[in-house]
C-alpha cells in the first residue's frame, strides 16, 4: 500500500484520517477521530466505522504474516460494550491463528476522550478471518518476509468532511420501515480488487439493519454489534439491501441483512446479523 496507489486522493479511507502502525503479528494498532461525518443520529460512531477500521489493520496484519500469499476478507465480527462519542478510537490487533488456507486476527476497541487526562477504555472487541490467495502482479505491496515495522498513514487532502461519509459515498435509503439502502459503486468506495470495500458493506449492513429495528422497536435503537460473512465481490451496482427482523427481545434488535448487486443478476454479497440497542 502506497500513498499515491490504493486508496486513491479521494476515497473513503483517506476521508476517515486513519493512521495505521503494523508494529508485528502480536501488536499493531489503527487509530481514527471520532467527528460528526462518521456518526450516527444518536451522536456516536457508527460501527461500520469500527468494521472498517478492523478491515484494514486486519488486512495489514493478514497479509503481512501471508507473504508472499495475499489476503481477502471472509469474515468479520464487531461488539461493542460501549459508545465511542468524542476523542479517538484505537483498535489494537494481533494474529491469532496463521494457518495454510486462513488468517485470523483479533482486536480489542479503546476509546480516549480528547484532553480529558484518562486512559483509553476499551468500549469492544473484534475478530475477523482472511482467506489466503495466490499473490497476483496487481496486489498492493503490503506485508515483508521480514515483518519490519510499517506506518500507513491514510490522510484526506482536507482534514474534516464537510458532509457525511454515508451522503458523500451516495448512500441511498429506499424504504427505512423494511431496511433497504442503495449505494452505487464509485472510487470513493472501491477496494483495490475493484470491488466494493469492505467497510462500505459493513455501514450499508449497519444502517439497513438499524433502520428495520427501529421501525419494529419504535425506538431510536442503534447498531451495536455487527457480524459479517462476505460470500462474493461486487464489482457492478448499484448495490442494495434485503432486511429481516430475526427478534426482538425488550430493546434488543436482532435483523439479517443480505447485501446483493443488481448489476450483477442479484449476486448475493453479504449475509450479515445485526444487533441493534438503545443508545
Amino acid at each position: 500500500m502506497t500513498a499515491d496507489a490504493y486508496p486513491p486522493r479521494d476515497h473513503m479511507l483517506r476521508d476517515l484520517n486513519l493512521f495505521v502502525e503494523y508494529k508485528g503479528k502480536e501488536r499493531s494498532t489503527a487509530r481514527a477521530p471520532v467527528v460528526p461525518a462518521v456518526c450516527n443520529d444518536q451522536g456516536t460512531m457508527h460501527v461500520g466505522i469500527l468494521a472498517t477500521m478492523i478491515d484494514l489493520l486486519g488486512g495489514i496484519l493478514a497479509a503481512s504474516v501471508a507473504y508472499p500469499d495475499w489476503i481477502a476478507t471472509a469474515d468479520l465480527s464487531v461488539y461493542s460494550k460501549q459508545r465511542a462519542q468524542a476523542g479517538e478510537v484505537t483498535a489494537v490487533g494481533s494474529v491469532v491463528r496463521a494457518g495454510r488456507a486462513a488468517v485470523v486476527v483479533e482486536a480489542e476497541i479503546l476509546a480516549e476522550i480528547a484532553e480529558s487526562g484518562a486512559a483509553a477504555t476499551s468500549i469492544g472487541s473484534a475478530v475477523a478471518t482472511f482467506s489466503r490467495l495466490p499473490r497476483r502482479e496487481d496486489n498492493l505491496n503490503i506485508g515483508s518476509d521480514d515483518g519490519s515495522h510499517q506506518v500507513f498513514a491514510l490522510r484526506a487532502e482536507v482534514p474534516g468532511l464537510s458532509q457525511h461519509l454515508l451522503e458523500k459515498a451516495g448512500l441511498r435509503v429506499l424504504d427505512e420501515a423494511v431496511g433497504v439502502v442503495e449505494l452505487d459503486m464509485s472510487e470513493y468506495v472501491r477496494n483495490s480488487f475493484r470491488a466494493l470495500q469492505g467497510g462500505m458493506v459493513a455501514l450499508m449492513a449497519d444502517v439497513a439493519g438499524q433502520y428495520a429495528a427501529r421501525a419494529i422497536a419504535h425506538k431510536p435503537v442503534i447498531t451495536a454489534d455487527l457480524a459479517i460473512h462476505y460470500l462474493s465481490q461486487g464489482k457492478a451496482g448499484p448495490f442494495y439491501t434485503r432486511t429481516k427482523v430475526l427478534r426482538m427481545t425488550g430493546d434488543s434488535v436482532l435483523t439479517r441483512v443480505e447485501i446483493l448487486d443488481r448489476g450483477a443478476d442479484d449476486l448475493l454479497m453479504t449475509v450479515a446479523i445485526n444487533t441493534a440497542t438503545i443508545a
